[in-house]
């Protein structure tokens, strides 16, 4: 009997840590989620001659 109750209290926590993690978010998820910076990008092409 007391095994079953230990059972269900570890299935409980374990619920409940998922579910924060899913409503608040991970911080080493989000991390690995982020876009890279957009913003100007400076002209780097240099045109050269082409003799043909």
């Amino acid at each position: 009997m007391d095994s079953t109750m230990a059972l269900m209290f570890k299935s409980l926590r374990d619920w409940v840590g998922e579910t924060l993690s899913h409503a608040l978010g991970n911080p080493s998820e989000e991390k690995k989620t982020v876009p890279p910076a957009i913003g100007f990008q400076p002209y780097r092409d240099s045109p050269e001659e082409v003799s043909h």
